[in-house]
Parts: structure tokens; C-alpha cells; sequence
């Protein structure tokens, strides 16, 4: 948690700088973004399940958040964008139920709150591809470090970092505001803890697995120019 803070405190120190900054017209973006996001989990590394049951395949689909993102221009073409962001991962019970009887007794207890709250500080450098234009693509790639927090009693994610690939345009309009689209595809590797709780009420000991959780971000928002 302490390395989510001071990242954030990085990110909005950056911000305040590039502000105070006088720039010509252009030169730095804000942008606020609400976002789906895709998902296709997979759980690999698990031990043997019991011949007779059905192993758990995946743990969430979708998830939708928000984040904010601030694009300074280093040339006419070339920038780079910090962003912050909230993505909430809807986890499939039914999925959590399967550990009970595959790698417990059946008497496992699911629990509630399980969604995970994924928080990615991501930097991307960009190129804009028609920078002057009233429509303005990009393309980017670049690298994220997730923090994955959830309340749940039955498993704990552990966090993860990865690189990320980026395309997105800007319609700019004529009071310095604009609407923008954005897709991006994370790559994000980590391991889940699965707790005893979730197992059996006699089980000594939890599970872990590899999940890729690689979501596909798709965000519509609207942004101030600088």
C-alpha cells in the first residue's frame, strides 16, 4: 500500500509540474476515462482436483472502472501519459464454489465480498499521429505496476506488473475540451492465494495458482487541454 501511495503522490507531482509549466498550446492533456473491461482468466498450477469433480476454469469476465490520466508533449508527435485508475473485477462465485469440492470437503465457505479491486499506475509514451487536427489518433505502449486489493475471505490476490499496448484518438473541440476513446490491453500475470476457509473448515492449509489476467480495457471519456 505504501508503494501504491507514493506512486500516486509521483503522479500528481508530475501533474502540478507540467501545469505550472508555461506550454504552448497542446502541450499537456487531462483526461478522466470511465472504462469496460475484458477479461479471460484462466487458473493454472493447481494441485490435482478430485477425479469426480469439476475444476474451477476461470474467475471473472468483465469489470468496469475509472481512471485519470495526464498526456505531456515532448514534440509536436512524441508524449507520454500517466494514468491512475480503478477496475472493478466482478468474481464468479459459482467459479469459488468448484475449489469447495475439487481440493476440499464440500463444506467450504465462499463468503461475500469477493470482487477484487484492481489499481493501475500505468506510463505509456505516445505517438499522435495527426496532432493538429480537429480528430486525432495515437498509438502507445508502455509498462503498469497493479495493485490488486480484495476484501474477500476466501482468496487473496497478489499484485503484478506487465507491459501495455495502447491506440486511442481525440476529437478536439474549439474551447481546449475534448471527447476521447481509448482501448488498451494489459498484460498482467500473477499468483491467487486460495485460503483454507474457501477449501474446508478442517483444511490446514490453502492453495495458489497462476492467473493471467490481461484485461482489454475499452474507455470513452472527456479531457482539457493546456
Amino acid at each position: 500500500m505504501k508503494k501504491l501511495l507514493i506512486s500516486l503522490c509521483l503522479l500528481i507531482s508530475s501533474t502540478a509540474v507540467a501545469s505550472i509549466y508555461d506550454p504552448d498550446e497542446g502541450q499537456l492533456l487531462f483526461k478522466v476515462r470511465g472504462f469496460y473491461s475484458h477479461l479471460s482468466t484462466s487458473i493454472k498450477d493447481l494441485p490435482e482436483s478430485k477425479k469426480d469433480s469439476e475444476p474451477p476454469k476461470s474467475l471473472v469476465k468483465s469489470g468496469y472502472g475509472l481512471d485519470t490520466a495526464s498526456t505531456i508533449f515532448f514534440t509536436d508527435n512524441i508524449a507520454t501519459e500517466l494514468s491512475l485508475g480503478v477496475n472493478l473485477l466482478n468474481i464468479k462465485d459459482s467459479e469459488l464454489q468448484k475449489f469447495t469440492t475439487a481440493f476440499g470437503n464440500g463444506k467450504g465457505v465462499v463468503g461475500k465480498k469477493n470482487e477484487i479491486f484492481m489499481i493501475p499506475l500505468t506510463a505509456t509514451l505516445q505517438y499522435h499521429i495527426a496532432p493538429f487536427g480537429g480528430i486525432r489518433p495515437y498509438v502507445g505502449g508502455g509498462y503498469h505496476a497493479s495493485y490488486m486489493y480484495t476484501r474477500s475471505k476466501s482468496m487473496n490476490p497478489l499484485h503484478g506488473h506487465g507491459p501495455v499496448a495502447q491506440v486511442g484518438v481525440d476529437f478536439v473541440a474549439k474551447d481546449d475540451t475534448l471527447i476521447t476513446f481509448d482501448v488498451r490491453q494489459y498484460f498482467l500475470p500473477s499468483k491467487v492465494i486460495f485460503k483454507k476457509e474457501l477449501l474446508s473448515p478442517t483444511a490446514t492449509s490453502g492453495i495458489s495458482g497462476k492467473v493471467k489476467w490481461n484485461p482489454l480495457i475499452v474507455s470513452l471519456g472527456f479531457g482539457f487541454k493546456f
